[in-house]
């Protein structure tokens, strides 16, 4: 009995507030998507700047909200350093750098920071290699001792060196059974070719880790790992005269080199389509890659290009996404972006495609490609885009280490100091004028590679009969087959 009163009595709970809310929402219009807020106002911090007697350039923000301090040390040389004959060298390089120094191995090391609660990495990208630090303000003495020390007396173990070679390598051949893998490394061969840092796989290939040797790590250390090729970002609770005082004298046996002269190239163009296919005996889905070598981050036209390109592929509610998953279930998820390096980069439109449908899902890419290029976008999609664009924005500036990854931008890429500042008045200012220059620019299908790796028993001839242009079987490293 108690229990079917309790029952009856939540029923009528539920009932009475369902009814409030329906009664406070009769006046809304369900058929019209909510107005979004004003844009946020950010108020950016402040950077402060100092170089040290070893010219390093460091820039603080200061952060007093938690007892926290970030470091992010951005050097000037990423994987676009790599001899084009001998890639891997920059990420291998940043890999073995804190598995041992004169005076830590690699587990004193890991303890030592993990005991004060710091985390630690080392990584490296096409642009740069980074070394980051989140430590407390308590422990930042402690923190920064193993910090500099890995950065400034790494020895690259032989034995360390030898464990990494032999895991990338066998990375490397699992990739060689993965799809996603092989297209995007195709994709990026057949844009770039081997003679451009950006046609190589970051990682190396089978070839290139069987030459490579500590030495080659050692070189790369000692001609990048320079203070005058570094700065190095603070964000936390701490004051511009005192860490500097501490960098220093943590930082003293760290010495300027004279630096080699390095360039991207730019890429060779791509005069007309043409369509490659690697074969996947047996694969229940194609890869699909389409795109060309597009524009530098240093574009002026930066702005209008991502706001273009997130309602044609940069979000979940974007026009590819909703066409090939929702309208048409050919897959999970399809998406298309812009890759910004120092150097030119790719346009890539992507996805994991149902094999039935490889050349259907092809058409449709392209339609939307097409359209967006011949009629760009309509009011409502450039309000919604700005919308999502805006409210995002803050969201980046939260915590010490996103202040510091912002400021990594800037640095990298010799971005405005003031570019943070001017992010929301720049998006605003974006019209549909702008996007439809910029996408009858950049969004040229005529001159695009489309790569599709999948069971060629099944789709190399409804992908043939589109004629979209000429057909080359390739490898799965993207070279043609005799």
């Amino acid at each position: 009995m108690k229990t079917t009163i309790t029952t009856i009595m939540l029923g009528l709970f539920l009932t009475s507030m369902i009814s409030h809310y329906v009664r406070a929402g009769d006046d809304i219009d369900r058929t019209k998507r909510p107005v979004g807020k004003p844009a946020p106002k950010i108020q950016l911090p402040k950077i402060q700047k100092a170089t040290l007697k070893n010219g390093l350039k460091v820039w603080l923000v200061e952060h007093h909200e938690l007892p926290t301090v970030a470091l992010n040390l951005v050097i000037q040389a990423g994987s676009d350093h790599d001899p084009v004959n001998q890639p891997g060298i920059a990420s291998m390089t940043a890999d073995v750098l804190d598995e041992g120094t004169t005076t830590r191995d690699a587990l004193q090391i890991s303890e030592e920071l993990e005991s004060i609660g710091a985390s630690f990495a080392v990584n490296a990208n096409f642009d740069g290699s980074f070394l980051t630090l989140s430590t407390l303000t308590k422990h930042l003495d402690r923190a920064l001792d193993v910090y500099a020390d890995v950065l400034t007396h790494p020895t690259f173990p032989q034995k360390e060196f030898d464990r990494l070679k032999n895991q990338r390598t066998g990375t490397l051949i699992q990739q060689r059974d993965q799809p996603p893998t092989i297209a995007n490394n195709a994709f990026s061969y057949i844009l770039y070719g081997t003679d451009h840092p950006y046609g190589n796989n970051p990682m190396g290939t089978e070839p290139s880790l069987q030459t490579m040797s500590r030495e080659h790590l050692v070189h790369f250390y000692e001609t990048s790992y320079r203070p005058n090729n570094a700065t190095l970002i603070v964000v936390g609770d701490v004051r511009l005269g005192d860490i500097t005082s501490r960098l220093e004298k943590a930082l003293a046996d760290w010495k300027t080199k004279e630096l080699p002269s390095s360039s991207v190239p730019d890429p060779k163009l791509i005069d007309r389509m043409r369509v490659y296919l690697i074969d996947k005996p047996g694969a229940p889905q194609s890869e699909v890659r389409i795109g060309y070598p597009a524009l530098a981050r240093s574009t002026p036209d930066f702005f209008p290009v991502v706001t273009m390109n997130r309602m044609l592929g940069g979000q979940f509610t974007s026009r590819i996404n909703l066409n090939l998953r929702e309208k048409h279930g050919y897959t999970y998820g399809a998406r298309s972006v812009f890759s910004f390096f120092k150097g030119v980069g790719p346009f890539s439109a992507s996805g994991g495609i149902v094999t039935e449908k490889t050349d259907s899902a092809l058409h449709e890419f392209l339609y939307e490609i097409n359209l967006m290029r011949q009629k760009g976008m309509t009011t409502d999609e450039l309000t919604y885009v700005k919308k999502g664009l805006l409210g995002n924005f803050a969201l980046t500036f939260e915590t010490p280490s996103q202040i510091a990854g912002n400021l990594q931008n800037i640095i990298l890429y010799g971005l405005p100091e003031d570019y943070y500042e001017n992010y929301l008045r720049n998006i605003e200012s974006i019209t549909l004028n702008d996007i439809q220059r910029v996408a009858q620019k950049y969004l040229d299908t005529s001159k695009m590679a489309v790569v599709v790796v999948g069971d060629l028993t099944k789709i190399k001839e409804p992908v043939s009969a589109m004629k979209l242009g000429e057909v080359i079987l390739c490898d799965v490293n993207g070279k043609p087959l005799p």
